[in-house]
């Protein structure tokens, strides 16, 4: 059964929320009495249009379109104003801000059915053509980032010493072929199998940039789902992770990796000492960039996606020598 759009209601007079409720009935809404409450909910819940009452105590409906439009996160979410005033000086000001239409009290049912369904349509198609890109960025990120490890596998495979640490290439070059084999059937598997799985893809980069990478499996966890997913996540913090401790040059750099079990589920942190990250490049961390010339956090998009599609969940947080991953599935 196809999802029903949402929409957020935002207005300070319950009546009003009511009334419009009953208009759109057919969708799935979400009510708000005040700008706070609208903004909490823009950032938690998957919405497709915001209606949004322009005269409202504390923060006005101009403040709140303001901050929708500030925040990465919720900039591209359409914003419909709602007004008594039919006031040409509040539709100009509404659209610098970004607001796609404006509508007056009282509604038209008809014509306000009728804007709600072109905006909804032409969101939708929005985010079509969004996911066909991000689609693509991150085919090219991953085929750039497996041709990097690649050649730096072939260049210490080339040079390896006896006082190195040996490396199988029949296995590593096995690990590459089959990381893209999406036909592996779900099946448990064990946490620290899959480590080892993205491991060997990314080992020769690592001892070529100095790299320490520490596994510490506290508990023997498992997970159901396709291993080479999951190693394919590995993978993608891994390399988003190196490239950060590259950019800012730290000395002995390190990554370590912790196995465990939370309420019987797979847990696993990654933590590395890349230095203090600022709030908004935590919260942005999964966060994709459009531009076709960056590939920002590109990766990291793609190793959510993953995660949450196997039912698990992934987050980013600050601790002390730098960034922490969590992953539960």
């Amino acid at each position: 059964m196809q999802k029903k759009p949402c929409i957020l209601i935002v207005d300070d007079t319950e009546l009003n929320i009511d009334i419009l409720m009953g208009i759109l009935k057919h969708y799935d809404v979400r009510p708000a009495l005040t700008g706070q409450d609208a903004l909490k909910i823009a950032l938690n819940e998957k919405i497709d249009l915001i209606i949004l009452d322009i005269v409202m105590p504390e923060m006005d409906g101009f403040e709140v379109c303001k901050r929708l439009k500030d925040d990465d996160r919720t900039k591209n979410i359409p914003v419909m104003m709602v007004s008594v005033n039919n006031m040409e000086q509040d539709m100009i000001r509404g659209y610098k801000l970004g607001i796609i239409d404006y509508i007056i009290k009282p509604y038209n049912p008809v014509e306000l059915l009728e804007k709600v369904k072109v905006h909804l349509d032409l969101y939708a198609c929005h985010l079509n053509i969004n996911t066909q890109k991000l689609s693509v960025l991150s085919a090219q990120a991953m085929t750039k980032d497996m041709l990097l490890h690649l050649h730096n596998y072939w260049n210490y495979f080339s040079r390896q010493q006896d006082d190195l640490p040996e490396i199988n290439f029949s296995e590593t070059l096995n690990s590459f072929v089959h990381l893209y084999d999406n036909d592996t059937q779900a099946q448990v598997f064990t946490i620290r199998n899959a480590i080892s799985f993205a491991e060997k893809i990314i080992i020769a980069s690592f001892i070529q940039d100095n790299i320490q990478l520490q596994i510490i499996e506290n508990q023997p966890a498992r997970a159901s789902g396709n291993i080479n997913e999951y190693a394919m996540v590995i993978v993608n913090l891994l390399s988003n992770v190196r490239e950060t401790l590259l950019k800012r040059k730290v000395k002995a750099p390190k990554i370590a990796i912790e196995i465990s079990i939370q309420d019987g589920k797979s847990f696993i942190i990654l933590r590395d000492n890349s230095g203090d990250s600022s709030q908004e490049d935590i919260q942005n961390m999964f966060t994709p960039s459009l531009r076709m010339i960056s590939y920002d956090n590109i990766k990291l998009y793609l190793a959510k996606s993953i995660v949450e599609n196997m039912g698990g969940q992934i987050d980013c947080q600050q601790w002390q020598l730098g960034v922490e991953f969590s992953i539960i599935l």
